[in-house]
């Protein structure tokens, strides 16, 4: 009999049949969802926007009874789980690999936030792209796990962490071990 595992999935929110929102889902090992990691547009009274424009910052958001479970207690939970949506199970193992990696990010979270990064505007205004989708590639880089390149729909910004973090920073954040978990490519 295997062991019962925990996992981390990346998941693609569809916007307009265009573009895709990626993010992160933790579930236990029965599928219940713990906790989701976004990136989210957010303007300057801390009000969470569907689209960003001028003078919005991205932050990082921690959402699900994980988040409540470590004392962040989020003014707004939201869940952006919908049926049919597109996901992928990138990382499996015990309880403990699976929240030691999950836990690392969301200790990022602070200082993420804490950088005050501004949210391209409209999502696709500017050369470099700062979004949801740089949040998504950052958080997985955190946790040590693969990124999920989600086919047929548009993710702007995933390729842009280095806005965010530089290459040195990001190294001295990462997940510092290799746990034996089960990887899914």
């Amino acid at each position: 009999m295997s062991e019962i595992k925990y996992a981390i999935e990346a998941r693609a929110y569809d916007i307009v049949g265009l573009a895709a929102h990626d993010f992160w889902v933790l579930r236990d090992e029965k599928g219940n969802v713990l906790g989701q990691l976004h990136g989210l547009a957010t303007d300057t009274k801390n009000k969470i926007k569907p689209i960003g424009t001028i003078g919005d910052k991205l932050k990082f958001y921690h959402f699900g009874s994980r988040a409540i479970l470590l004392g962040l207690n989020p003014a707004c939970n939201l869940n952006f789980i919908k049926a049919g949506q597109k996901s992928k199970l990138v990382f499996s193992g015990s309880q403990d690999e699976v929240l030691s990696r999950w836990d690392h990010a969301v200790k990022a979270l602070p200082y993420l936030n804490s950088l005050n990064v501004p949210y391209t505007p409209l999502g696709i205004v500017g050369v470099a792209h700062i979004n949801s989708n740089t949040a998504y590639t950052l958080l997985g880089k955190l946790m040590g796990i693969p990124l999920h390149n989600f086919s047929g729909c548009w993710q702007p910004g995933c390729k842009n962490t280095d806005k965010i973090l530089s290459s040195s920073q990001l190294e001295s954040m990462k997940y510092p071990q290799d746990l034996p978990g089960i990887y899914s490519a």
